[in-house]
């Protein structure tokens, strides 16, 4: 519509500053998210020190004059104490604090040992709850989500207050406006469109707004606020209800449960990678709730391999070389790899360590199917309570991690060490449904295949539904809920019969990567030990190892996705002390001339 001067044309006008400013802020909101920007953003002004010739001169007129005149050093050292102090109880107060300073990480930029003392000598304390201490974490992942992915950035400061001061009042203006004008030449259609759309502008600010009012941002800001002012006095009407930070659940991926699938499905006879892993994504992958005695029971876990860590050499000798980033870096990782041979060796499982001294992604592939074969073993016995509450938690807890990290493995290898995960998970996936298909065979083959034979058994099932429980393997009498689950109970039966004597690596050669048959003899091995004591803590270690190995920016990535338990585990892991890069310059000082 030209600007012809009437009262449309005003209006129309309006209206398109309103979007003028909402594309500025939406542009200025993804530049200020960039890699580049958001570092400059964080890098802090260098403090300008005493000119150097000017401190000298008054030293020498000192001199001059005799007096004694000295240098002393003023160390700024921040303690515990004072980030409570500053922090309060409340933990949105305490995760901004921490966040102010541990938000370098995250783009790449280092942190100072201090700081990192300070936050560690919190984080080890006995007073620290587990749950608190994961929902500290959670509100910093929040806070730098906002500063990645929303307009908090602008939106929380005095810029955001005139953006919403013009954008409210300018479209309702034009809505009264509008509504006051005469519409007789205009089609009703059109006049209903107007106002609708019109009034859908002026809802979405509304809840724009309450949004900002409830965020952790504007809480924090009332929490350091007095109300006395009438704008704080309209926001605390408003309680404190913020939306869900993440969804307190953790991806699941089971290979012995996609073999089963597999082996039915349609998709592996199309060869198409790239479809069937569209399949797995959208319909394959589970969700379990992140329960509260899983997080404290990870946390205590965490805690114990951080003061493992400290009693080694190797993390003392670190020390020395944290001021290479790469030797730093490798120096603890190696460190944490030491750690759980040491734990093989003091449980007295000094034959399970070739476990863990293979790749990383071969690791996981081996120990996630000897904890699905022990689980299934055990599950009679869970169901019962004869292996006591502190074996069931430990086994909860193992698989809960054990089917995350193979969801790492198969969608997201890039955030773990480099290697060929998804070869030897495909590898693997092909050796367990064609070992299923071969036991069927075998069996049919024992059972007779006379016509007569087949006719007597599939003649009821084509006018019966078939029932999910067992038929044909194991001593299992459990009805299952699905011919998934029952076939998945077999599969499991089966590969716990596999006579492993021979470790399976010296009987497959180079041309397969599968790691099927290494995992049956690792669960074999298991059964002789205290099986989910030690299950859980390689699986902690692996996940502590995963999550510390994986750059910040990487988490920034994850956070777009909803977030992932690996972002936690690792910012919880900078938090007990263990964060590369460090700066290790020394304490902060303030120098000063002393006059005596």
């Amino acid at each position: 519509m030209a600007l012809s001067g009437s009262t449309l044309s005003v209006l129309a006008t309006g209206m398109i500053l309103v979007g003028i400013i909402k594309y500025v802020e939406r542009s200025l909101c993804l530049y200020l998210a960039s890699k580049r920007a958001l570092r400059d953003s964080m890098l802090s002004r260098t403090d300008v020190s005493p000119i150097y010739p000017r401190k000298m001169e008054q030293f020498s007129l000192k001199n001059d004059e005799g007096y004694g005149v000295r240098i002393e050093e003023i160390t700024q050292i921040p303690t515990p104490e004072d980030l409570l102090v500053n922090s309060g109880q409340d933990p949105v107060a305490k995760a901004y604090e921490l966040f102010k300073i541990f938000k370098l990480l995250f783009v790449g930029l280092t942190i100072h040992s201090v700081d990192l003392d300070v936050s560690r000598r919190i984080f080890m304390s006995s007073d620290m709850d587990p749950l608190k201490a994961f929902k500290i974490v959670e509100i910093e992942l929040g806070f730098m989500y906002d500063l990645l992915f929303t307009k908090a950035p602008l939106l929380n400061r005095a810029w955001g207050i005139i953006r919403w001061a013009i954008s409210l009042s300018v479209s309702g203006a034009v809505l009264v406006f509008f509504s006051l004008q005469d519409k007789k030449d205009y089609l009703a259609v059109d006049i209903c469109i107007t106002f609708l759309l019109i009034s859908v502008a002026i809802l979405l600010e509304i809840y724009s707004l309450l949004l900002t009012i409830s965020s952790d941002w504007i809480y924090h800001w009332r929490l350091q606020r007095p109300r006395r002012s009438a704008i704080l006095s309209a926001i605390a009407l408003r309680p404190y209800s913020p939306s869900p930070r993440w969804s307190n659940k953790v991806a699941q991926f089971s290979l012995l449960k996609s073999s089963i699938r597999k082996r039915k499905s349609i998709i592996r006879h199309l060869r198409s990678a790239k479809l069937e892993e569209t399949v797995n994504k959208n319909f394959h992958i589970e969700y379990k709730r992140f329960e509260d005695e899983i997080q404290k029971l990870i946390f205590r876990r965490m805690r114990d391999t951080v003061q493992g860590l400290e009693s080694t050499v190797q993390f003392r000798k670190m020390e020395t070389v944290r001021n290479l980033e790469g030797t730093v870096q490798l120096s603890w990782l190696e460190s944490l790899k030491l750690e759980t041979r040491t734990l093989m060796q003091s449980s007295n499982c000094d034959f399970m360590i070739w476990s863990v001294d293979m790749e990383f992604d071969q690791n996981i592939l081996i120990w996630h199917i000897a904890t699905e074969l022990l689980y299934h073993e055990d599950r009679d016995a869970m169901g019962s309570d004869t292996i006591g509450l502190e074996n069931i938690r430990n086994s909860e807890m193992s698989m809960l991690i054990s089917r995350y990290m193979l969801y790492l493995v198969v969608f997201y290898p890039s955030v773990l060490p480099t290697g060929i995960g998804v070869l030897r998970y495909e590898d693997t996936l092909v050796e367990a449904w064609k070992f299923f298909d071969d036991e069927l065979a075998m069996l049919s083959n024992d059972e007779g295949s006379s016509i007569s034979s087949v006719v007597i058994k599939w003649a009821p099932k084509l006018f019966k539904k078939e029932a999910p429980v067992h038929t044909r393997f194991g001593n299992c009498i459990k009805e299952h809920e699905s011919m998934e689950s029952r076939d998945l109970c077999d599969l499991c039966w089966l590969l716990l019969q596999v006579k492993t004597e021979l470790p399976a690596w010296k009987m497959r050669g180079a041309k397969s990567t599968s790691v099927l048959f290494d995992a049956c003899h690792l669960a074999d091995q298991l059964k002789s030990a205290d099986t989910w004591d030690i299950v859980s803590k390689v699986w902690v270690r692996m996940l502590i190892y995963a999550a510390c190995q994986c750059k910040g920016y990487e988490h920034c990535e994850s956070l777009s996705r909803g977030g992932e338990l690996l972002s936690h585990v690792w910012l919880l892991m900078v938090h007990l002390g263990i964060a590369q890069p460090v700066k290790t310059s020394g304490a902060p000082y303030v120098a000063k001339l002393i006059v005596t």
